[in-house]
């Protein structure tokens, strides 16, 4: 078996996945480290695959029949990896060496750290702190949110400081090492989750079953951001409304009884009425502004979404019935 898989999930970003590609080149290359590469390709469909195929040709390549979200990508390569561990990768980050390296060596020196993750910055070197806490009554609101985290000084103690581990809720699923029998254990990425909030509720699942979440401070891959996300209007209100939808879908798995009702209300009153009413109505008024229509959007995504939750009577609907676009 392989020392360690690395998995990247891919849908239309080629330009960023080269940089991200060539970085592990680099790496194996250069150092003693021969990680597997398989690069899952969401049905991109513009032709792209075949030259990456070619430009990377011991890495590989797996086209999946659809865009089934990020959670299925992962799991799909997943199934094609040997190695005892397992690197879930976005493909606009660039991997450091360091990085790599000492989240293997943490990983073998700690085996009650079952996810390892480490600092993220952007190309100007800012860093991201790409981790948090579990979302619950106390951090469902930005206002509430804020007040908890200034009253909780538990939390604090999770900032990268002077100490070179840390162990947040939950880390970004775009840089997050895992132990493939630990993998498989609880049973990959919840499909269910189309995109955002599987990383907290993979790191959840593991934190309920015995294991530690930790994140290495001293080292540091490169996050670029930005890509089809932020592409159009319409790509920008999708994603951004799936936020919002992901985490009715992780209430709806991790609470229940009264707690998840209230929950789930609150959020449905919080974001129709309080966060999103003002700025749809302003984007109704300044249609031709980008920026303010792009609300609009958000806000006919969201009656959708939640006039088919209640016709369904349950919090997961597939994101192809929200918009035809994805």
């Amino acid at each position: 078996m392989n020392k360690l898989s690395i998995i990247i999930v891919n849908f239309k970003g080629w330009e960023s996945l080269k940089g991200c590609l060539n970085s592990l080149v680099s790496i194996k290359e250069t150092t003693a480290l021969d990680p597997e590469v398989i690069v899952v390709d969401n049905f991109s469909n513009d032709g792209n695959l075949k030259k990456f195929k070619k430009l990377y040709p011991d890495f590989l390549f797996i086209e999946n029949e659809g865009n089934y979200g990020f959670s299925n990508g992962n799991n799909r390569g997943a199934r094609y990896a040997t190695g005892e561990y397992l690197l879930f990768l976005n493909p606009d980050t660039i991997v450091s060496k360091d990085a790599i390296q000492d989240m293997l060596s943490l990983a073998k020196n700690n085996l009650s750290y079952h996810i390892i993750s480490v600092q993220q910055k952007r190309p100007s070197g800012k860093p991201e702190n790409p981790f948090g806490v579990f979302p619950t009554g106390w951090t469902i609101n930005g206002l509430i949110k804020t007040i908890y985290l200034q009253l909780s000084k538990k939390y604090f103690k999770k900032y990268c400081g002077s100490q070179r581990v840390i162990f947040p809720d939950w880390v970004s699923g775009s840089v997050l090492m895992i132990k493939q029998e630990i993998f498989k254990k609880i049973g990959g990425w919840d499909e269910d989750f189309w995109l955002y909030y599987e990383d907290v509720d993979l790191c959840k699942r593991i934190r309920e079953n015995g294991g530690t979440v930790a994140l290495l401070c001293d080292v540091s891959i490169i996050h670029q951001h930005g890509g089809l996300t932020r592409k159009n209007k319409k790509n920008i209100a999708f994603y951004k409304t799936e936020v919002l939808k992901s985490k009715h879908i992780y209430f709806h798995k991790h609470f229940t009884g009264i707690s998840q009702i209230l929950l789930q209300l609150f959020l449905v009153i919080n974001t129709i009425f309080l966060e999103k009413l003002v700025p749809a109505i302003f984007g109704l008024i300044f249609i031709p502004f980008f920026r303010v229509r792009v609300h609009l959007f958000i806000y006919f995504y969201l009656w959708k979404y939640y006039f088919l939750a209640l016709g369904k009577k349950t919090w997961i609907i597939p994101s192809k019935l929200i918009t035809r676009s994805h």
